[in-house]
């Protein structure tokens, strides 16, 4: 009795591991960047001043502005592609990929061409040309790299995207010595990665194909991204917020001190980033099979579980991880009750899954309310912080654990009506 319980269980495994041999792989390589990304983020505050650290922290910001380009034509494919797929269009699915990989390159040399007169304009000292000319390229390649990724929707794709992973992150272990030349070996660094990463994408890329415009898929992209473009771009936006707010009512000395608490939330982002690549090309390829959305809502649903349960676990971790900070970076020992309080934040990162459901049952009234909501709360409760706290971090910090509990606590609310509705409208009971 015991060999055949144990039989079964190796078969269920077995079963298990094949049926999801690509999610793993794709899920393993990207939590794998975790301990990586800490580690060189590590050796980058080791040896970076806080100073340099804010001033690159400011810097990237641009690039998060400069995705007013996209239009939400991306967004769109990453819907509709795999939708046509789900049809069985595979010509359809072609012209949207064709048509999004024309507008992408356009977008990169537009940015090319006005971020010159937008810096002269804004009057900004010389000493932050290095950093802008690295986030300028970054931005510009970001277009194409991002129309890039969004093709990659088979299981087997998946399982390429995931090598492409693995190699990235072993030239960023490679390459992390150049941070020891100080502030220009960092610069160096962060460019060779985005040229890697963008060579590695183009040269694996799964639908190779001349860039091209159709009109009416182009219409079709824009009608369905734009609501999700704008989503994500206000979400973008709010995303600065800390960083503003630190900037406003502090200093870069202080945003240098911030810096290692935004590397671990952008660090923990990955999960929920990683998962959610995954699932929404799946969830639409289904919605275009005609497949109930409850069924779709309920993995959604274990996902968020298990994913809020996984961080808080490596929370609990790092709680007494944190102590050897200071030991380790002298320079940023002031973070280090940051870091702890920074902590908190991440298990609630799983509101960044939170545009599932809404982005594949195209639902852009409730995509727009999630951005604002998340936005009010950001900014209603670090005002309300400022009334009877004056660390301006510690203001920044448990306004983003609010923000977090809030948004996720209105996003499983909103997500489970839609997706009930959705199934009365469109799934017809059999007789």
């Amino acid at each position: 009795m015991i060999r055949k319980t144990q039989n079964l269980y190796h078969l269920i495994n077995e079963k298990f591991l094949k049926k999801n041999k690509s999610f793993l792989k794709y899920f393993s390589s990207n939590i794998l960047s975790v301990p990586v990304s800490l580690v060189t983020g590590f050796i980058n505050f080791r040896n970076i001043d806080p100073v340099y650290m804010g001033m690159w922290a400011t810097v990237t910001i641009f690039e998060v502005y400069s995705n007013f380009l996209r239009l939400g034509v991306v967004n769109g494919m990453n819907r509709e592609l795999p939708f046509a797929l789900g049809q069985g269009d595979n010509t359809k699915a072609e012209k949207y990929a064709a048509t999004t990989q024309m507008f992408s390159l356009f977008n990169g040399l537009i940015l090319l061409l006005i971020a010159p007169l937008i810096i002269k304009g804004i009057n900004i000292d010389e000493s932050y040309y290095a950093c802008l000319a690295v986030v300028l390229i970054k931005a510009c390649l970001s277009f194409y790299t991002t129309y890039l990724t969004g093709t990659f929707r088979s299981d087997d794709q998946f399982g390429k995207l995931a090598n492409i992973t693995m190699i990235g992150l072993g030239g960023k272990l490679l390459l992390c010595p150049l941070v020891f030349l100080g502030f220009n070996g960092f610069l160096s660094y962060e460019l060779i990665l985005i040229l890697l990463n963008a060579a590695l994408l183009h040269k694996f890329r799964p639908i190779k194909i001349k860039p091209q415009f159709h009109i009416p898929e182009m219409k079709r992209l824009i009608l369905t991204g734009f609501p999700l473009f704008v989503t994500s771009y206000l979400l973008g936006i709010i995303d600065t917020l800390p960083r503003l707010f630190i900037i406003k009512d502090g200093n870069e000395k202080l945003l240098g001190l911030y810096a290692p608490v935004l590397m671990l939330v952008n660090t923990m982002i990955i999960f929920p980033g990683t998962i959610t690549n995954f699932l929404y090309p799946k969830f639409s390829y289904k919605i275009g099979m005609n497949v109930p959305a409850k069924v779709i809502w309920k993995q959604y649903l274990q996902v968020i579980a298990l994913s809020f349960l996984g961080i808080s676990f490596t929370v609990f971790i790092g709680y007494f991880v944190v102590d050897y900070f200071a030991t380790i970076f002298p320079k940023y020992a002031l973070s280090t009750p940051y870091l702890k309080a920074g902590l908190l934040i991440c298990p609630f990162l799983v509101y960044k899954m939170g545009n599932t459901i809404n982005g594949v049952l195209r639902k852009p009234q409730s995509m727009l309310s999630y951005a604002l909501f998340y936005g009010g709360i950001q900014v209603f409760s670090y005002f309300i912080l400022l009334s009877f706290m004056n660390d301006v971090l510690l203001k920044v910090i448990y306004s983003q654990v609010i923000t977090g509990f809030a948004t996720l606590i209105f996003s499983l609310t909103v997500n489970y009506k839609l997706v009930t509705a959705y199934d009365l409208e469109n799934i017809k009971p059999t007789i």
